[in-house]
């Protein structure tokens, strides 16, 4: 068997960290997801719930228990219309959009030979507090546009500019498969490289001879 050098020992060490922490996070458990699915329809019904728009549509976010029985990371979204007799009911996919690129970023932080604890809990830290309102803003903008004129319901008038670049931004990071995992992977290498180390440190440099 041929000796494997210290730099691939460490790459094969961060990749398997990585892959032992996303999946353990990635695993299906019904539990984390409805608290997960909770606590976001919390959040926005905190920013919509006792708004009603100029043209009379009021928003709602549910998660009701027999709900998250059947579909634990699912988010719904009830829009009421007076000129409708029944509410738009659109679903939300909580898992996929946010929970498991939280999770691979949560993977790179914790597995990153950043040679100090503290170092990748700054990481950790800072990017958590940026990726997850990232995330939401990339999450609702088809919501915004669906609410903004491309849907049955309309509560506001969106303008063309702002629906053409909503689009365009998530097509770019989130639609195309495996696009939504770039964002928490650029945010992790910026990170790791303002705080002055490298993510794989023996691959910037020459092994010793």
């Amino acid at each position: 068997m041929i000796p494997k050098s210290p730099r691939t020992r460490l790459v094969l060490q961060f990749l398997f960290a990585f892959s032992c922490i996303f999946a353990g996070l990635a695993l299906p458990s019904p539990g984390v997801g409805h608290a997960f699915t909770r606590v976001h329809a919390a959040l926005g019904n905190a920013l919509v719930e006792n708004h009603v728009f100029e043209s009379g549509v009021a928003l709602r976010f549910s998660a009701t228990d027999a709900a998250l029985a059947e579909h634990p990371w699912q988010l719904t979204l009830e829009a009421r219309d007076p000129g409708r007799p029944e509410p738009v009911f659109v679903t939300i996919d909580l898992r996929t959009l946010l929970f498991l690129p939280l999770a691979a970023f949560v993977g790179l932080a914790v597995a990153a030979p950043l040679g100090s604890a503290r170092r990748n809990a700054r990481v950790l830290g800072l990017g958590l507090l940026i990726l997850e309102p990232a995330l939401l803003v990339l999450t609702a903008l088809p919501l915004l546009s669906f609410l903004g004129g491309t849907g049955p319901v309309q509560a506001f008038h969106l303008p063309p500019l702002a629906y053409l670049t909503f689009q365009t931004l998530y097509r770019a990071l989130v639609a195309p498969p495996g696009m939504m995992y770039a964002l928490p992977l650029l945010l992790w290498w910026v990170l790791v490289a303002r705080s002055g180390a490298s993510p794989l440190p023996s691959m910037s440099s020459p092994t010793p001879g």
